[in-house]
């Protein structure tokens, strides 16, 4: 049984009655207890068992599994429902309050495809509430989280205040009082210093109005929603899971070729188009030769060699997903700690895990960078180990671009030999303020660890 294909087909957010056939004839074929529960660790393991649950309860067909299979899965639902309900009332919270205060929002991504693509809040585990706002209105948005007892996961708290950066797309990310609800705001769809170049002012001229639980706010065109996922979209951290917001939504709304063309050249992100709807046709053929076409430009680039050497593993495995990493985020993750202790002893550990990862990556790693993971010979994992380090830096500067890249690295060296000083100049650490504010910091890690 081809477990991906399967999943993919459930995953569609509407079936055809032919569809609907295939899918209960495969899900009867899976007979056995063995193979149910190799389906639904399937599922589990890429993040897909809430949506499968809800879509084989909709259609009618969930009783075709055992009674523990189906616990197991209604268990994963229930899971991912409850905090996504429990994150949702505490966002709404906030939102009011924006509303009272004319602050302008755009509820982003997941939190806005639940409602009007996939009508079901737990289709998936999502990290935080991701929102637009305008950037004039930092200092206001950060003091409404300040108020309600939000603590910052960072520094620029205390007196002063962490003004919106020219180099970053994003501010300080705030997490409720009981780490329910992380609140991600932002004033642009990419960081400035990546080399992408979003019309922002066109971000906000074609916002659509939302009403999320009854709130009255804004969610973007569904063109620019479109371009939004493109963005998102992982070069690695990219599996049925991130494809199926893709394909889902173009079977839902209409999407405007020509504005969605546009607005993708003027970004400058026709590779990484190219790329995310690759991936999502890999799953769903929902966009068109012509539309890929138009797309593709020069076949040369890491994005390209990417999008290639993928379709290939896929052809050979069965599964795109078998390059499925989140290197991206464990190296930031790494920074994180390392930027926010201002003692040499402390940073110096996190700067050795830093350079471990990008220049000693294991060979599953070095493997998944190089799409060879279906082909583990000798030769494969030598030249891994040699371009595994370009591959790393190239993820990071999709993100940030190549020039901040370096200039980040060059920061961090920096900071680490001038961190002595602060033994004799003693500087306050993030963890001594949250000890400030009476609050445990392994609690706040354990939160941070805990986002997938």
């Amino acid at each position: 049984m081809n477990y991906f294909r399967l999943s993919v087909d459930i995953s569609k957010v509407m079936w055809t009655s032919d569809e609907e056939l295939s899918i209960q004839d495969r899900l009867s074929s899976i007979n056995s207890d063995e193979l149910q529960q190799e389906f639904f660790e399937y599922c589990k393991k890429w993040k897909l068992a809430p949506w499968t649950f809800s879509q084989l309860k909709k259609y009618d067909i969930f009783l075709l599994l055992n009674d523990e299979i189906r616990e197991l899965f209604r268990i994963e639902f229930d899971k991912v429902k409850i905090k996504n309900n429990k994150r949702n009332n505490i966002a709404i919270s906030i939102l009011e309050i924006f509303i009272k205060e004319e602050i302008d929002v755009v509820v982003l991504k997941g939190n806005y495809l639940a409602h009007v693509v996939y009508q079901e809040v737990g289709y998936k585990r999502m990290n935080d509430f991701d929102i637009l706002i305008h950037k004039k209105d930092w200092d206001r948005v950060q003091d409404i989280y300040l108020r309600m007892g939000f603590i910052p996961l960072g520094f620029g708290w205390g007196g002063e205040k962490e003004k919106p950066a020219d180099y970053s797309h994003v501010g300080m990310a705030f997490i409720s009082p009981d780490y329910s609800c992380i609140m991600g705001s932002q004033w642009g769809l990419k960081s400035p210093t990546s080399s992408y170049n979003v019309n922002t002012e066109d971000v906000w001229s074609s916002a659509i109005e939302f009403n999320f639980e009854g709130l009255k706010l804004k969610a973007l065109s569904n063109e620019y929603t479109l371009l939004h996922l493109i963005l998102h979209m992982g070069i690695y951290k990219c599996g049925i899971r991130d494809c199926m917001d893709v394909y889902n939504l173009i079977l839902v709304k209409d999407i405007d070729q020509s504005k969605f063309l546009q607005i993708v050249k003027e970004s400058k992100s026709l590779d990484k188009a190219y790329f995310t709807l690759s991936m999502s046709n890999l799953c769903v053929k929902t966009f068109s030769e012509d539309l890929m076409r138009k797309l593709i430009g020069s076949n040369r680039g890491y994005l390209k060699r990417r999008v290639n050497k993928r379709i290939h593993s896929a052809d050979i495995s069965g599964d795109f997903q078998i390059s499925y990493n989140d290197y991206f985020q464990d190296i930031e993750k790494d920074v994180i700690y390392f930027n926010l202790f201002p003692q040499f002893h402390l940073k110096f550990p996190f700067y050795l895990k830093i350079l471990k990862k990008i220049y000693f990556s294991n060979s599953a790693t070095r493997l998944k960078l190089s799409d060879k993971a279906h082909s583990p010979a000798i030769w494969n994992k030598l030249i891994g180990f040699f371009k595994a380090p370009y591959y790393i830096f190239s993820l990071i500067a999709q993100e940030i671009g190549w020039k901040f890249t370096v200039l980040l690295f060059l920061k961090l060296f920096v900071d680490l030999i001038s961190s002595p000083i602060n033994y004799i100049f003693k500087k306050e650490s993030y963890f001594d303020y949250l000890k400030s504010r009476g609050i445990d910091p392994q609690e706040i890690a354990n939160a941070v660890k805990n986002i997938q």
